[in-house]
């Protein structure tokens, strides 16, 4: 009877420490749920919010364990322009090469995005590399 109800008041304890750890910020790898496992969610839908000449940028990014997977639309001072692409992820960064599939005249078919979560889990911002140039990328977390 002694061991029932220890066994009984164990997994209590340990269920209600499980769901006051779980919240949407968070992914735990594995059951052990240690904090080096915690990972942020990047995963959603994200707003351009890099500069006055792109309008209308969504970027949708989905993550399977490390992998990563992006579609991006935009309209650079009203040009339409949609890439996608396959990466990595590694703590907060994703590491993501792109494939441009509706090209601005001028810009590459290429590149590799870089982007960091911020620290309140509401920016990815980081730098595209494309054709030798470089330069910022800036989403907004879009939702909750």
């Amino acid at each position: 009877m002694v061991k029932a109800v220890l066994f009984t008041l164990s997994f209590f304890i340990l269920s209600v420490s499980l769901y006051s750890d779980a919240n949407d910020n968070a992914v735990l790898n594995g059951f052990e749920g240690e904090a080096k496992n915690a990972q942020r969610r990047i995963s959603g839908l994200w707003h351009d919010v890099n500069n006055s000449n792109f309008k209308n940028g969504h970027l949708i990014v989905s993550q399977h364990g490390k992998q990563v997977f992006t579609a991006h639309y935009l309209e650079f001072k009203g040009i339409p322009f949609v890439e996608h692409g396959t990466g990595v992820r590694d703590l907060d960064t994703i590491t993501v090469n792109v494939q441009v599939t509706q090209q601005i005249p001028g810009w590459t078919t290429t590149g590799i995005h870089t982007l960091t979560l911020s620290a309140d889990g509401q920016y990815l911002v980081g730098e595209y590399l494309s054709g030798g140039e470089k330069g910022p990328l800036k989403f907004k977390k879009a939702g909750k």
